[in-house]
């Protein structure tokens, strides 16, 4: 499901049609995600990671695949694995458009930034809960 995801944000820029997918891919896919280390075990006690970016909002990056982390990591945080159905719904509790974003593949070139709007529509049209 990973490569199907990045080959489907690798394509939205040109191909805008493909949202259609990506809800959905996004919903299935499982990402890792960079948390306090102790929070790892369990979704719902996650502490993520998050970093200042463009525009006055904060990144919280999700990756796809591990060699997608880049440098990011930072002393007393651990790479965790999170399933896309489970992380979404615990992400409405963080992610405020405007201020704190997802991050799917930050520094890459098909990343892409997901507002809390986008992460509700997911959840509604493919029950990620």
């Amino acid at each position: 499901m990973r490569d199907e995801l990045v080959s489907t944000l690798q394509g939205l820029r040109s191909d805008p049609s493909l949202v259609v997918v990506l809800y959905e891919q996004l919903a299935k896919t499982n990402f890792l995600a960079l948390v306090r280390a102790g929070t790892e075990h369990s979704v719902t006690s996650m502490e993520f990671l998050t970093y200042p970016s463009s525009g006055g909002v904060r990144e919280l990056p999700l990756f796809t695949q591990p060699d997608f982390v880049l440098s990011l990591e930072v002393q007393g945080s651990v790479l965790a694995a999170v399933q896309g159905h489970s992380l979404w719904p615990r992400l409405l509790e963080i992610v405020k458009t405007g201020e704190c974003e997802a991050a799917v593949d930050p520094g890459q070139a098909h990343g892409i930034r997901l507002t809390r709007e986008m992460v509700q529509g997911m959840i509604s049209a493919h029950g990620a809960a």
